[in-house]
């Protein structure tokens, strides 16, 4: 029989630990999630959560003895990736199991961030800037694009990699106050992955996070504004757009049903998108479609690449396959096909020990348990009148976005 566990702990300066035992594993994978991201900024302060993720998180720039320490887990052959989110930070180091006390300690010497020298950051600084313009000469920049269309220069609809005014003049006293703020253990988690034993483990991370304290800091709760608009930049042959539909939340059981709906449109050869707008019309070169839930809320994407000129029919097309699924359904072969696909997707998580870990940490930063059999239950409970009405909530004109690379906002008008 297969079964999942997890054992959690709440240690005595409030930060909360899990371990997901899993005894077929021979490697030890281990996350630090912060609840600190671009949800928590405004125009003002935009991309110093991120800043901070370089200034903590890269090896140059850790005290030596933190800085040594991840050095030996790297000779050992240990993987080390860092990360800034929209609404989380995370440190994530994967090894071989014999390697954990040393992996607990070197996160614990991590967040001993403190007098942080100047030319640190200025190098620091010089490096962002770069992967900036990178960032927004790159695809990468359409998804984050969408968001903006959708919520606005605020919480959810600020860029991750930030503002590069913000960048260039962010300050050591900003880092390291920022930093004290929301680098406290109540607002932190770590998820330990692997064959470990969990009160051997709890009691080795108190041990090591005993020095850490919380304080009491009145952080102010991310606001998210709906404020759905068209945003189009650049002039090419080609454009890539996006229509964006407000959806549920991730503590919304909806988005299960939205997540079906996104592949029925969407997802593979056989979706509704690909088959109408590619294979029949060849109006497109790619289209599919996404659906994305964060604590604070969520969208479904539509996202095309096509000629300029296709650009218009293509819209009405995918705007008429909407209409349709609000006003007949989807079918009973689309369905099972989209609930097989989505079965066979959220039991592949298990075996790829870094998703199962990071899908582990951010379920419990939103105070929930990932459990596969739990996931693979709510999909099999949608029915297609909860498809038929979750597309009848969120794909009104109303409640889209229009985003595209190749346009400008003004012809996007056009399509309405």
């Amino acid at each position: 029989m297969y079964y999942e566990s997890i054992s959690k702990a709440m240690l005595e300066n409030c930060m909360k630990v899990i371990v997901r035992r899993t005894k077929q594993s021979r490697n030890l994978s281990v996350g630090m999630y912060v609840n600190h991201g671009s949800k928590d900024e405004d125009i003002t302060n935009n991309g110093i959560s991120h800043f901070i993720e370089h200034m903590a998180f890269s090896h140059e720039n850790m005290n030596d003895t933190a800085k040594k320490m991840v050095g030996n887990l790297l000779d050992s052959g240990a993987l080390y990736e860092a990360y800034t989110g929209k609404e989380m930070t995370r440190c994530c180091i994967t090894s071989q199991k014999s390697y954990k006390s040393d992996i607990i300690k070197t996160l614990s010497e991590i967040v001993k961030l403190q007098d942080v020298a100047k030319e640190r950051i200025d190098h620091e600084r010089a490096i962002i800037l770069q992967e900036a313009e990178t960032y927004f000469a790159s695809s990468k920049v359409k998804t984050e694009l969408a968001e903006r269309a959708l919520w606005g220069d605020r919480s959810l609809g600020l860029f991750v990699i930030g503002n590069q005014d913000n960048i260039s003049r962010f300050s050591k006293n900003e880092i390291e106050s920022r930093f004290q703020q929301f680098y406290s253990p109540s607002n932190t988690l770590i998820v330990i992955q692997g064959d470990v034993d969990p009160d051997e483990t709890f009691n080795e991370i108190a041990n090591q996070f005993d020095f850490w304290k919380s304080e009491t800091v009145s952080n102010q709760s991310p606001l998210l504004e709906v404020s759905p608009s068209v945003m189009g930049i650049g002039n090419s042959n080609r454009v890539n757009l996006t229509a964006t539909f407000v959806g549920p939340s991730f503590r919304s059981r909806k988005r299960y049903a939205m997540a079906l709906l996104s592949d029925i449109l969407g997802e593979g050869l056989k979706s509704r998108l690909f088959v109408e707008l590619r294979e029949k019309r060849e109006l497109v070169y790619s289209v599919y479609s996404y659906a994305l839930s964060y604590g604070l809320g969520g969208y479904m994407a539509i996202d095309l690449n096509c000629r300029k000129e296709s650009l218009e029919e293509s819209f009405k097309v995918i705007m008429d396959i909407i209409n349709d699924i609000q006003h007949n359904g989807v079918t009973s072969e689309e369905l099972e096909r989209a609930r097989a696909s989505r079965i066979t997707s959220t039991l592949q998580i298990p075996n790829d020990a870094i998703r199962h870990l990071n899908t582990t940490g951010r379920y419990a930063m939103y105070n929930k348990d990932f459990f596969v059999d739990t996931e693979v239950f709510e999909f099999m409970n949608v029915t297609d009148e909860d498809i038929r009405e979750v597309s009848k909530e969120m794909c009104d004109q109303s409640n889209m976005a229009l985003s595209a690379v190749g346009t400008d906002s003004e012809s996007l008008l056009t399509l309405l």
